[in-house]
């Protein structure tokens, strides 16, 4: 019989500890801590991933699962908006030429390609070349349809689709000048889930009516391969000819949406790990994308019928992947909005502090509760009751500062009583505020003598304020703070006259402020966690319309891409932590939900060993 080490090259080893490497994957060790035999295995499965800005199926995936583009689509209506993905979020990237959906498209981020689609119904030859920020007009294709693609931006394939009245077996090759025919697919189909490289691609399904036919392309002509154990259209797919995954879509246009995943390996289909949330025509990156690292974006839910924002990532490694998340912690003891929080406290120990009330609608508030991590409770209430002002510092050394109606009173807390010290040299109210009690940084908001936005920047050394010479850029109320006095970071708001919100981002660096990358999406009144170059962003409302929301956006210190969402969309809310433990409190109309943010995960899937 064969030892370990004559099978493997190496012995079993003896560790104290686990190895945490993905690299280590398939050895097997004892662990002399726990008297077991160990070993790292590849997991399969799906998980959740930041959401998509704008909501649309059946739009165009390119690129890989750390740098993907999703192009075009439906939301309806038909859409020129391209985002990006850097593996944690989505932000905007240069829109279209020609709105369209049920488009084609191939590459990578930097080099990509999107061809046919439509409106109208018998499909456009448009065809577009992507640069990683804009694109420009391509060669068209030979016959203008709805289509699939795959491949890349110099050898990319267009395969079957859609044109008046029906199904095309037509294949196109494209070599990064011009278009040229191909074989002809052996069964004519449209909504084909495609994947692999100009010569060894896959077409696997196809409407109308859902197939499960599979075909594999030399780069001549087509073969008929192993069908699908799933028969569906408007499916995603991601890999390459000798290992692939076919997964979600739906049978007709009157049916269920799918969640089924299956892999290929060339020769056979195998049933794989189903998705969290069934649908159909979300995008994929195709072409670029491995079996092991694909996703899913936006796509169509049915029943209701209803076009979606969610993200999944796919991943066949030796990690267990946990996306982030929002869930529900426990309510406050009084309902309010326009709170002053205390900014750099933590998701375990935060302070709520006065605000409005309702409904009903006693009015402006002195409660002062705190936060455990389990529960709030109320604690000595404050002198100066006050609505829409800011707030500083941790649970044990709070600050508030501005609001209405009296705009320049602020107050220190100790963790068990307050006092009032300096007043701001300006009185105002709907502004942004961050630091720690003895250095905090106090911007914008309304003066109330002279309505609108102000720029006005104040500093506070523990006992008085300064006014600094230096200005925000972008003057407004409504804004959020989070950081440091030496290290801030303004967020969104109203530039009103007139009342519009503005996703402006700014970085203070204890001298002055600099326009950084902007908001995906224009907001105000929302909430903020983390320091300078690792925040989160979240819920707030839009104007004109004063719509709440319920996204959320992370920031890297340069720009901002999507994140998970909260639960409830409300303005004027409490925020304290940090971008992987954000705490969101109030708001609204005098709510009283919390809500906790903890971060996504990664860990090496270690397993015991047992005979069984």
């Amino acid at each position: 019989m064969s030892t370990y080490r004559e099978i493997h090259g190496k012995a079993v080893k003896s560790l104290g500890t686990d190895p945490s490497a993905e690299t280590d994957a398939g050895q097997i060790w004892y662990n002399t801590s726990s008297d077991t035999f160990k070993s790292i295995i590849n997991l399969a499965a799906w998980s959740s991933a930041a959401p998509i800005i704008t909501a649309r199926e059946k739009g165009g995936g390119f690129g890989t699962q750390a740098a993907a583009v999703l192009a075009g689509g439906n939301t309806p209506p038909t859409t020129t908006a391209t985002e990006e993905y850097n593996g944690s979020g989505w932000s905007a990237g240069g829109a279209l030429n020609t709105t369209r959906a049920r488009l084609g498209s191939a590459g990578i981020v930097t080099a990509g390609l999107a061809f046919g689609g439509g409106p109208p119904s018998g499909g456009l030859d448009v065809s577009e070349e992507y640069n990683g920020s804009s694109w420009t007009e391509g060669d068209n294709l030979g016959t203008a349809r709805y289509t699939t693609g795959t491949g890349t931006q110099t050898a990319a394939l267009a395969i079957g689709g859609n044109v008046t009245p029906g199904a095309t077996d037509a294949t196109e090759e494209y070599g990064g000048t011009s278009w040229t025919a191909g074989e002809a697919l052996n069964t004519a189909r449209n909504y084909i889930a495609g994947f692999g490289i100009l010569t060894a691609a896959v077409a696997a399904s196809g409407g109308p009516a859902g197939k499960n036919n599979v075909e594999e392309y030399d780069g001549s002509s087509w073969t008929n391969g192993t069908v699908l154990s799933n028969a569906r259209e408007i499916a995603m797919s991601s890999g390459v000819q000798t290992d692939g995954i076919v997964y979600g879509g739906r049978v007709d246009p009157g049916s269920t949406s799918m969640n089924k995943t299956e892999q290929y390996d060339g020769t056979s289909w195998t049933t794989g790990p189903t998705m969290a949330t069934a649908r159909f025509g979300s995008g994929a990156n195709q072409g670029s994308g491995t079996a092991s690292a694909a996703i899913a974006a936006g796509g169509n839910i049915n029943p209701p019928n209803t076009i979606v924002s969610t993200t999944e990532e796919f991943n066949n490694s030796a990690n267990v992947i946990t996306g982030g998340a929002w869930a529900s912690g426990n309510t406050l003891n009084e309902g309010r909005f326009g709170m002053g929080p205390a900014q750099n406290g933590t998701q375990t120990a935060a302070l709520c502090a006065t605000g409005t009330e309702g409904p009903p609608w006693p009015g402006i508030v002195t409660s002062v509760e705190e936060y455990n991590g389990t529960s709030w409770s109320e604690e000595t209430n404050n002198n100066t009751g006050r609505e829409s002002g800011s707030g500083a510092g941790t649970q044990t050394a709070g600050l508030i500062f501005g609001g209405s109606p009296d705009s320049d009173a602020t107050e220190e807390y100790d963790g068990s009583s307050w006092t009032t010290t300096g007043n701001l040299n300006t009185g105002v109210y709907h502004n942004g505020g961050c630091g720690i009690q003895t250095a905090s940084l106090n911007f914008g908001g309304s003066e109330p003598s002279i309505p609108g936005k102000t720029g006005i920047t104040e500093e506070y050394n523990g006992s008085a304020w300064t006014a600094s010479p230096n200005t925000l850029g972008t003057p407004r109320f409504t804004l959020r703070g989070t950081g440091i006095q030496t290290a801030a970071l303004g967020i969104g708001g109203n530039t009103s006259p007139p009342p519009v919100s503005t996703g402006a981002t700014e970085q203070y660096n204890g001298t002055s402020w600099t326009a950084t990358g902007s908001l995906n999406t224009a907001r105000e009144d929302g909430g903020a966690a983390g320091t300078q170059t690792n925040a989160i962003y979240f819920s707030g409302n839009i104007n004109p319309g004063g719509t709440e929301q319920t996204l959320t956006e992370a920031y890297d210190g340069t720009s901002w891409v999507s994140s998970h969402n909260v639960s409830t969309g409300r303005s004027q809310g409490g925020s304290a932590g940090s971008a992987t433990a954000g705490l969101f409190f109030g708001g609204g109309a005098g709510g009283n939900a919390t809500e906790e943010f903890t971060g996504g995960t990664t860990t090496i899937n270690v397993k015991t060993l047992t005979q069984s």
